[in-house]
């Protein structure tokens, strides 16, 4: 049976409060790399922590930290409730309040393709919160192999290694030259936190399973948290020298567009979920409505390009 949720406002909602505290952590991570110094690895296993160590120190920084971690919470919350296919795309609610705060907070003006960008957001953000979707049933009741392609989950362990040792590669080998961090930083981040999407479901759907007469639910439990912590992990040294090296109007709509493009195939593959579904039999336009969703938010992510200068304490900063 399918439907219009009811609760459609209910998701919009929390995730307009994700955006809401999670909005700024982008603009307070870049800044206090920059008053940190930046970010100097030359070999990782001896520089990763102190590196890490200072960024620590640096309060901006930490309060950065602190509200990405912040909103990560309310996003696991709406995970829990709701499908990848719809949770995930509706993270970009940030961007609305990366603006809001931009334009009432520092005075800046948005241009003309910025509020075309604006425009097209909030409708791919809108489409996909009132996208038909199958009532949903009580997730232990379901199998969990019904909920979970576990074979396909699995594969993603090594798939993430073989990743880590390429951008170990491109890092400390081959030296990416100046110029192309922007761009080669992002796509590494934005699939590891397309991943980590993946094992944060699957961490939940586990726990929701998991009884002393099945140890199964276990090893998916176990397997996800580890995973969990791996891909969010490289997710963020990805991003942290992406943010460093790389303009935030570059680094941020190709991490974003290509988490969210992740998280929405594993979505089908891995998880079950209908991206297209049928009105009483009918394949019509509403049906549609995820798909043209995730369409018109990466259109946005990639017209909503801002640059964040690097300085710290100016006026207006």
């Amino acid at each position: 049976m399918v439907e219009f949720p009811l609760d459609s406002f209910y998701i919009l909602l929390i995730m307009f409060l994700y955006g809401l505290v999670s909005g700024g952590s982008a603009i307070l991570l870049k800044k206090g790399i920059f008053q940190a110094g930046g970010i100097k690895i030359q070999n990782f296993f001896k520089d990763i922590f102190p590196e890490t160590w200072r960024l620590i120190k640096t309060p901006i920084w930490m309060w950065g930290g602190v509200t990405a971690i912040s909103g990560f919470l309310i996003y696991t919350i709406a995970l829990n409730n709701y499908d990848i296919s719809i949770v995930k795309p509706l993270v970009n609610t940030n961007l609305l309040f990366t603006f809001i705060f931009a334009f009432f907070i520092f005075q800046e003006r948005l241009k003309a393709i910025e509020w075309i960008g604006v425009v097209i957001l909030i409708v791919g953000l809108l489409l996909i919160a009132f996208s038909p979707n199958v009532i949903a049933i009580n997730p232990s009741s379901i199998s969990i192999h019904d909920q979970v392609d576990v074979p396909l989950l699995f594969t993603i362990f090594p798939l993430t290694i073989i990743l880590v040792i390429i951008m170990a590669f491109l890092m400390f080998v081959a030296r990416v030259g100046e110029g192309y961090e922007e761009y080669v930083f992002p796509l590494f981040s934005g699939t590891f936190y397309g991943f980590g999407t993946f094992f944060t479901k699957s961490f939940l759907i586990a726990i929701n399973h998991i009884n002393t007469a099945d140890f199964f639910p276990l090893i998916i439990f176990i397997y996800s948290l580890v995973m969990f912590l791996l891909t969010y992990g490289f997710a963020i040294i990805a991003q942290q020298l992406a943010f460093e090296k790389g303009r935030l109007s570059i680094v941020s709509p190709i991490a974003n567009s290509l988490s969210v493009t992740v998280a929405f195939l594993g979505a089908y593959f891995l998880f079950f979920e209908d991206l297209i579904v049928p009105i009483e039999g009918e394949i019509v336009i509403t049906s549609y409505f995820k798909v043209l969703g995730l369409v018109c938010i990466i259109l946005a992510l990639f017209l909503l390009r801002r640059e964040i200068t690097p300085t710290f304490g100016e006026k207006g900063v």
